[in-house]
């Protein structure tokens, strides 16, 4: 609770400035979310509108309101209840492409996107430690650079959250 508590409260203060995600992640979203055990977050277009009156001179909160379009974060507290499975499957069989796999002992990330030419519409990412599993999913409009860009930047560029793994992603 306490990390996606964290990770909302980075994005929203981080000064970051299509639709929304496939079918099967609102479905497994929805399937999940707020059942016991879980832990899950919904940001929805209109949030994302509101930052942009924030401070209209902060260009990261205008990076935030222009390019992204909703974030879905799912926590289970149980790693064997194996949701992350369900979605593997699914992106196996979609037009989403792996663009990165970390593996740092008993820490799995995966990272996916859909895109069309340079435009994401789509990040996914997949995380599982010993202890629980995690979906981040961002809907959007973005380039490759935006993804770098949000790895670096606020406290993700410099903290051990998984989306950090993202700001070297242009020199992979």
């Amino acid at each position: 609770m306490k990390r996606i508590a964290a990770i909302v409260l980075v994005l929203l203060t981080m000064n970051l400035g299509s639709a929304f995600a496939q079918p099967f992640i609102d479905n497994v979203f929805n399937k999940y979310a707020g059942k016991k055990g879980f832990t899950s977050v919904l940001i929805t277009p209109e949030l994302f509108k509101l930052l942009s009156f924030v401070d209209k001179e902060d260009k990261d909160l205008k990076f935030l309101s222009e390019k992204l379009k909703s974030l879905k974060i799912l926590v289970s507290e149980e790693k064997s209840i194996g949701f992350t499975n369900e979605i593997r499957s699914e992106l196996s069989k979609s037009d989403y492409l792996s663009i990165m796999e970390v593996i740092d002992g008993t820490q799995k990330v995966n990272f996916y996107i859909k895109q069309d030419g340079e435009v994401i519409s789509d990040l996914i990412l997949l995380a599982i430690d010993e202890n629980e599993e995690v979906l981040l999913a961002i809907t959007g409009n973005m380039k490759m650079s935006d993804l770098t860009a949000l790895g670096k930047n606020g406290s993700f560029g410099s903290g051990t959250g998984h989306l950090t793994l993202l700001k070297d992603l242009e020199k992979k």
